[in-house]
């Protein structure tokens, strides 16, 4: 019974000490050639910084919800400064993106971006205003305004994120 069981705990402790996946040896061995892995590292750096972009956005979204009561029960006035607040939540968000997206791409990309953002805010600024002249003069125009935008810049935010992040 003592050698049936040193012949089943031998094997199971040696595999216990061999827990290195492939991956592991295989980066093990690069390092000992002096193999550097950049293009994997390369490669989780602009993931990394996607996703780290992407759950900050998520996160924005999720933090909205404190303005919930507010739609729900809030005089229009404090409507409209709510949603100026989540307008300003995704336009800083959206400044925050290009100030990271001016130090990752290259000078003719970045101008290129430049000039695109350009027409983007005009664009932004006109579906906002076409938007909201439903309610021209009324207490909802400014509501309407800067959902619209705040709608629009999001979905820029996100839009930023996936294509140009690195």
């Amino acid at each position: 019974m003592k050698k049936l069981l040193v012949l089943f705990i031998i094997p199971f402790i040696f595999l216990a000490g061999c827990n290195h996946t492939e991956e592991q040896s295989v980066e093990k061995e690069n390092a000992e050639n002096g193999i550097a892995s950049n293009e994997n590292t390369e490669s989780n750096k602009v993931e990394n910084k996607k996703n780290e972009y992407l759950e900050k956005l998520n996160a924005i979204e999720k933090g909205l919800s404190e303005f919930d009561e507010v739609y729900k029960n809030g005089t229009q006035t404090d409507m409209n400064q709510a949603k100026a607040e989540t307008f300003k939540r995704w336009d800083d968000a959206l400044n925050e993106i290009y100030s990271v997206l001016q130090k990752q791409l290259s000078a003719s990309e970045m101008e290129k971006l430049r000039e695109e953002q350009r027409e983007w805010i005009k664009h932004r600024n006109k579906i906002a205003t076409e938007e909201s002249s439903e309610f021209k003069g009324g207490t909802l125009e400014p509501f309407q305004f800067a959902d619209t935008q705040a709608r629009v810049t999001k979905e820029r935010c996100y839009e930023l994120v996936e294509i140009y992040m690195k």
